[in-house]
């Protein structure tokens, strides 16, 4: 049996790879702020020998020109060992898609759908299992629609 192509179909199957291994790798867990009350979240993960986290966020906030947001997340090794701590800016990222920023003198307002940020952690020595908690912060006042950390392979 021989398939018949499409027009055009290859093309988009091309976008599709290229946008996929543009958006970074595998999603391991999304935290997913409520913009009323923020509070910390926490998963477990395991991770390989060799392999490392990725920081990536999606946001919509609005805040006063000077403000800084972070993400603090803790690492912590679910057997024994030291918890790491790693913070990463979230309105500095490395990597953006579909992003917006309109600044005036009385404010600033910033969305993207995907951003990946410049901080990571790894890789692990030995194949490990972590508890992870994350928490937004911000150094002012701040106004967020859509605040999500990821944390990818």
């Amino acid at each position: 049996m021989r398939l018949q192509t499409l027009p055009g179909w290859g093309l988009a199957l091309g976008s599709v790879a290229l946008l996929t291994g543009c958006m970074g790798g595998e999603l391991l867990h999304r935290f997913t702020f409520s913009p009323k009350a923020i509070k910390p979240g926490q998963t477990t993960l395991t991770l390989r020998k060799g392999e490392r986290l990725q920081f990536w966020n999606s946001l919509d906030v609005s805040y006063k020109p000077g403000t800084k947001l972070v993400f603090k997340i803790a690492i912590k090794p679910k057997d024994s060992g030291e918890a790491s701590q790693v913070i990463c800016d979230a309105l500095d990222p490395s990597f953006t898609f579909m992003s917006s920023k309109v600044e005036s003198p009385s404010g600033v307002r910033q969305s993207w759908k995907q951003a990946r940020m410049r901080c990571s952690f790894g890789p692990v020595a030995a194949t490990q299992t972590f508890n992870i908690t994350a928490l937004p912060a911000a150094s002012a006042p701040m106004q967020a629609e859509r605040l999500i950390l990821e944390l990818k392979r």
